[in-house]
């Protein structure tokens, strides 16, 4: 059915839902684009996402919901027109990418940002991670329209809720998670985050992501092409979840799992989350339900990693606790683990940092269990294996 000019899909969302408004959505992101080839492979999950996203009945926030959605379907666009504009890039190798996991709320975010300080790395930038495309210049970024637009949508979202920035430490032209990537295969924990969606949850948790890790490496290439020839830094705790599927992807990483008990860290992820959600969902977000799918989803995640870390052929375990103590520790251990080199230069980039990220609070724990429908006795109990394994019991 062909959608006419003012028939937006938010306009056929409000009126008749989110299935009606499939072709109003892929058209919006042609028009925004200028591209019209979205590949494939990414039609079921879209599908199963729409379907759900009728049965929350989100009222005011429509809107919100369908520009976040168009989001992923423009970073498709851009990835695809991209391959083809750049079909070389596609045989680039990727080798030996440094690769951070671990529970939401264990240091990754930190851990990133800091090492990505060291010019030995690169790692994909926020705005590159919502329009793919090869790297330019950093000092001509501003006369690049995608990323002036990225900067001032990241902008708008901070001045109107400005707790984005400490929860989320989210900045246009700085070193961003993969998860904003996955998200254009639209089979990616990014959904069941800022959604309420039961059956895509349970279809997502059973999939081989193997080929999405791999449109990652695509990816990957595409910004990267034609740029110096730097390792990857990649960071996504959802990569737990999928450890077997990351090193079908990148055989020969190095992976460093973070870790923190679960009893800090699930309520506190469930903070994140539900804060999230209620700028997707509205009063129809329930903080018990994120609690209940966090704290499953977060333990059947740390299972699968323990049965998938025994493949990776460099590994490396970090405590939450030991990296707040001593970060400059931490990432010597990490450097002296995978035989990499910590320059005089990275190691004053990442202490400038340090010195400039203060971190906020000396409390680990900001939220109770209670907040989210949880309790410390269940998550002790849900979680004694890997709390025994870490020594948190």
């Amino acid at each position: 059915m062909a959608v006419s000019e003012a028939n937006s899909a938010e306009q056929v969302a409000r009126e008749r839902g989110f299935v009606a408004a499939r072709e109003a959505l892929l058209l919006d992101a042609r028009r925004r684009t200028g591209f019209d080839d979205f590949g494939s492979g990414w039609e079921d999950g879209f599908s199963r996402v729409l379907a759900d996203l009728d049965r929350l009945g989100l009222g005011e926030t429509i809107g919100r919901t369908t520009r976040k959605v168009g989001s992923f379907l423009d970073a498709r666009l851009y990835a695809e027109h991209g391959w083809k504009q750049h079909p070389e890039c596609l045989a680039t190798p990727i080798r030996q990418p440094l690769i951070i996991a671990g529970l939401v709320r264990s240091g990754t975010t930190a851990l990133h940002k800091l090492l990505a300080m060291d010019p030995q790395f690169q790692s994909p930038e926020y705005w590159l991670t919502h329009t793919p495309m090869p790297r330019p210049p950093r000092e001509k970024w501003i006369e690049v329209p995608e990323y002036r637009a990225i900067a001032g949508y990241l902008d708008e979202q901070i001045a109107n809720a400005p707790a984005i920035k400490d929860d989320h430490n989210l900045a246009a032209d700085e070193a961003e998670e993969s998860i904003f990537l996955l998200a254009q295969t639209f089979a990616n924990n990014m959904f069941c985050s800022l959604w309420d969606v039961p059956d895509y949850d349970a279809w997502y948790r059973q999939l081989d992501e193997t080929p999405q890790y791999r449109r990652l490496a695509d990816n990957l290439r595409l910004i990267g092409h034609g740029g110096p020839d730097k390792r990857w830094l990649l960071k996504n705790p959802t990569d737990l979840h999928a450890l077997d599927a990351v090193l079908n992807a990148f055989p020969d990483a190095m992976i460093v799992q973070t870790h923190r008990d679960p009893v800090q860290a699930i309520p506190s992820i469930a903070s994140l989350i539900y804060s999230a959600r209620r700028a997707m969902c509205g009063p129809e977000a329930d903080p018990a339900r994120v609690g209940q799918r966090e704290a499953g989803f977060w333990r059947e995640a740390v299972a699968r990693a323990l049965e998938a870390k025994s493949r990776a052929r460099n590994f490396i375990d970090i405590e939450f606790r030991d990296f707040i103590a001593d970060q400059m520790g931490t990432v010597r251990r990490i450097y002296d683990a995978f035989g990499l080199a910590l320059t005089a230069e990275a190691e004053g980039l990442m202490q400038s940092w340090l010195d400039a990220n203060p971190r906020k609070s000396q409390s680990l724990q900001r939220v109770q269990p209670e907040d989210f429908g949880l309790t410390r006795a269940g998550l002790e109990e849900q979680y004694a294996t890997y709390r025994a394994q870490r020594g948190y019991a």
